[in-house]
């Protein structure tokens, strides 16, 4: 079973970071496939929104890289996923690459005793955390407050 330590860290902050960029975010772009592929495989479809929320608006900057490690929208890492036979071109179709990150989601939720989505982010981004991440908080935030909604 994987273990995020504690809930509480007091270095886990997730107050919204000066370079977060409301304007790059991509939750209503790929909300049909969102909804789809949360529904198919059981996850808090808020869940998925507050990680591409969270991904696209801090991620952005991959865009600029001509052959980054992790592909957006849900910010997958194109090397932890090639065992499970999607490649970098698979990934790069959005809802592939949801698909992909839906089922990590999916497969940490199933592994964490008592989940929260603090604990499920935190492993999302980092698979050997021990405690909840600045990562983790901040998706709880931002899964709290539904950021998206705001024009």
């Amino acid at each position: 079973m994987a273990r995020v330590a504690s809930e509480a860290n007091s270095e886990a902050n997730g107050s919204k970071p000066i370079y977060e960029l409301h304007e790059m975010n991509e939750v209503f772009e790929h909300a049909v496939d969102i909804l789809k592929e949360a529904s198919a495989q059981d996850v808090d479809h808020r869940l998925v929104m507050a990680i591409v929320y969270m991904e696209t608006t801090h991620g952005y900057y991959d865009r600029l890289h001509p052959r980054p490690k992790t592909v957006l929208p849900m910010n997958v890492h194109v090397s932890y996923w090639s065992g499970f036979g999607w490649s970098r071109e698979d990934l790069q179709v959005p809802a592939t690459n949801i698909r992909a990150g839906v089922t990590l989601l999916k497969r940490i939720s199933e592994r964490v005793k008592y989940p929260t989505v603090a604990k499920v982010a935190t492993l999302y981004n980092n698979l050997s955390a021990e405690q909840v991440s600045g990562y983790g908080a901040r998706v709880q935030k931002i899964y709290e407050e539904e950021p998206w909604w705001d024009l």
